[in-house]
Order: structure tokens, then sequence, then C-alpha cells
């Protein structure tokens, strides 16, 4: 007995050994892979090629290759398999099982009757209760990520367009710098002679740091919403929707037409809590339970083999109640209830934040195309007046240019964004897109 004792010792070491040896293995591959991929990805950040892009070609890259919008799609397709599993459990399963039992010191001669091999099929059939509640829970949860999908593509879009505005607005403030007679480029300088620079040739060395940082920025956000990071990406301005919410505001009161999507997310988070409550009241009520048991399709033992045979089967019926004497589900309702009342006086908070938002958004928005408009309006006066050679003068100019500058591109970019809050809104925008996109 001893001896057995150290031989089962020897041999769990052995594989105790070995088995941590294989997963320090296995690390050093991923980790060899996931070092190849780094190194990959290095040499290609390192020469990247220019590619141009235009609006249809970039949103047709981010609907396939965007991770965000890929998650949301998996997210439904885990909806649709949980939907579908609930039929799929009801299909008879196959079950083998054998044993083997054999003295220890006989090992080396076992024969037939030393084995047994038993096919069982089960067919089991949830409570009635439990059934009707998966059922619909899944169901309400693939309407739910099917809204998901929905709204995470309206933003990813949204956001798009505001990129390619960004990107639009900072070519036009590059050029504007690199017109700048007084601009000569740093790198062409000596240490001497950037110790020397006047204050206007400071003023414009801002401005050229401050482009190169935005277009580092840009680059990265736009290959990250592209889900595509091989090249450089220039936008082109052709092709972005435009907008025309200034000159035709939305009118929030057509709520068959504004804001559909959003209110049916909302719609969506009460009634799974009122799902939530309607289970735990069924607590109350007994289950009713149904199977059948069968004996085995396929039996061997001692060498005799038997088959399967109808009038073993048996039908089973169950049902159980028990009394809430300890006041769990008593208790659960109850949170639950509360949870419902604070639920919708937030969802009546959150409606009444919304409508607010919109009506100030639609006032902000046409008081930002006002003040774009005077500030592209001084630019264009700034530009147009004679340029004088008193350095006074010229910082003044300077300063005034690249405050306007800025002003101008703040607010185009503030346009943007709050155009881009209405166009989600619109359902009408999106109707034709929507249908070609579930098609």
């Amino acid at each position: 007995m001893k001896k057995v004792r150290n031989h089962f010792i020897c041999i769990s070491i052995f594989f105790i050994h070995f088995g941590c040896k294989s997963v320090q293995e296995n690390l050093d591959k991923q980790y060899e892979r996931v070092e190849q991929i780094y190194y990959e990805t290095y040499l290609q950040s390192k020469s990247k090629e220019i590619r141009e892009l235009s609006w249809d070609t970039a949103k047709e890259m981010m609907l396939v290759n965007n991770l965000e919008l890929q998650r949301a799609k998996d997210s439904l397709e885990r909806a649709k398999e949980s939907r579908s599993q609930i039929y799929w459990d009801l299909v008879p399963t196959l079950r083998l099982s054998s044993n083997l039992s054999r003295a220890l010191s006989k090992v080396g001669s076992i024969d037939s009757e030393d084995i047994r091999l038993n096919i069982f099929s089960t067919i089991n059939f949830p409570g009635l209760i439990n059934l009707y509640s998966r059922k619909y829970t899944a169901l309400l949860g693939q309407i739910k990520s099917e809204w998901d999908l929905k709204l995470k593509r309206r933003q990813l879009i949204i956001r798009l367009r505001e990129l390619f505005l960004e990107y639009s607005d900072f070519e036009t403030r590059k050029g504007n710098v690199e017109k700048t007679q007084l601009w000569s480029a740093s790198e062409n300088k000596k240490p001497a002679e950037l110790l020397a620079s006047t204050p206007e040739e400071i003023l414009i060395e801002q401005q050229a740091f401050n482009l190169r940082i935005s277009e580092n920025q840009l680059s990265q956000t736009i290959s990250k919403i592209l889900g595509n990071f091989k090249y450089n990406w220039r936008l082109l301005e052709d092709g972005i929707p435009k907008l025309s919410y200034v000159e035709n505001p939305l009118d929030l009161n057509r709520t068959n037409k504004i804001g559909v999507l959003l209110r049916q997310k909302q719609a969506a988070d009460l009634e799974a809590l009122r799902l939530t409550e309607f289970s735990t009241k069924l607590r109350y009520f007994p289950d009713l339970n149904l199977g059948v048991s069968s004996p085995p399709l396929y039996r061997l033992g001692n060498g005799v083999e038997t088959g399967f045979s109808a009038d073993d089967l048996v039908f089973q019926a169950s049902s159980g109640f028990s009394l809430d004497t300890s006041l769990r589900v008593t208790r659960q309702l109850k949170n639950v209830r509360r949870q419902i009342e604070f639920q919708n006086r937030f969802m009546r908070e959150q409606i009444r934040e919304q409508i607010q938002r919109a009506f100030l958004a639609q006032e902000e928005l046409a008081l930002v195309q006002r003040e774009s408009q005077l500030a592209k309006l001084r630019l264009e006066t700034l530009d147009a007046q004679p340029r004088s050679t008193e350095l006074n003068e010229i910082r003044v100019y300077l300063e005034k240019r690249f405050v306007l500058i800025g002003r101008v591109s703040s607010l185009q970019l503030r346009k943007a964004r709050l155009e881009g809050g209405f166009w989600l809104l619109d359902e009408e925008e999106w109707k034709e897109e929507e249908i070609d996109f579930e098609n």
C-alpha cells in the first residue's frame, strides 16, 4: 500500500511540473505573437502613406471596421442566439456514460464483463411560468439590442461628419499660417536666430505648433473611428451631408418624427423593470413542471446488451408552492417597485431636460451661425487691408488674425456639434438609410 501511495505521489508531481511548464510555454507563444503584431504595426506607423477618402468611402469603411459598431452587432447576435436557445433546450439530449471496475491487481486482464456502457436520452420541459419569462426576456433583449445598434450607428455617422468638418477647418487654418509672409520654418533657423525671434514670429510659431498638435490628434481619431490605422487619411470635403437646421428648425412637437429612437430606449428600460416586477409576483404562484424519463437507449453490462423499450417511458408532472414566510419575495417586490417609481421620475426629468436642451440648442445654433458669419467677415476685412511695415501694427494685425481664426474655428465646430444633436433626433433623415442597412 505504501509503495502504491509513493507511485501516486510521483505521478502527481510529474503532471503538476509538466502542466505548469506547458502553461509558461503557451504564454511565451502568445507573447511572441503579440510582439510580432507590435513590430509589424511599428513598421507600418513609421512610413504611412497618405490616402484620400471621400465621405461615402469613409462611411462604408467605418460601418465595416469600427469596433464599437461591431460590438453592438455582436450583442444583437448574442441576443438572437439567447432567444433561439429557449427552443433548442426543448430538444432531447443524448448522454453516453461508461464505467470500468476492476481490482487494481487484475487491471491487466480486463474483459467485457468489467465494462458498463449506457446511452441515455433526456427531455427537460421547464416550468410554464419559467418558460414564459425566459421567452419574454429574450425577445425584449433582442429588441433593445436592435435599438442600441441603430443608436450607435447614428452616433458614429454624426461623429464622422464632425471629423470631416474638423479636418476641413484644420486644412484652412494650416493654409492661412503657411500664407503668412512673416513665417519661416524654425527648422531652417539657427539657435541664435530662434532666441532672437520677434514677438510676431513667436506668435506665428505658436500657431504652427498648435496646428501640428491638432494634426496628430485628428489623425489618431480618424484612424480609430474608421478602424484602420494603415494610412494617414486625408478627408475630402466633397460629399459631406449638408444640414439645414438653422434655416429650417425642427418642430419639436412632432413626436412621431422627432426623437423616436431615444424614447424607444427609455420605454425598453421601463419594460425591463415591469418584467422584473411581474416575474417577482409569479413567485407567489405554483409553477407546473413537466418531464419524460426513459430507460437507457442502449445498455451493456456483464456482457449482456439491452435495448430501449417504450413501455418503460415515464411521464412526470410536478407542481410546488412555497409560502413566503421569510418575506424574501415581498421585500424583493418592494425594491423593484421602488426602482420603477424612481425610473419613472428619472425618465420624466430626463425628458424635461431633453426638451429644454433642444429649445436652448435651437437658439444657440442661430446665435452661433450669426457669430460665425460675423467672425468670417471680420477676418476677410482684416486680410483685405494693406500690410504695414511698422512692427507694432504688424503685431496688432497678427494678434487680431490669430484670435479671429480661433474664433471662426471654434464656432464652426460648435455649429457642427449642435447640428449633429438635431440630426440624431430627426427620424426622417434616417429613414432611408436605416431601411437600406436592415436590408
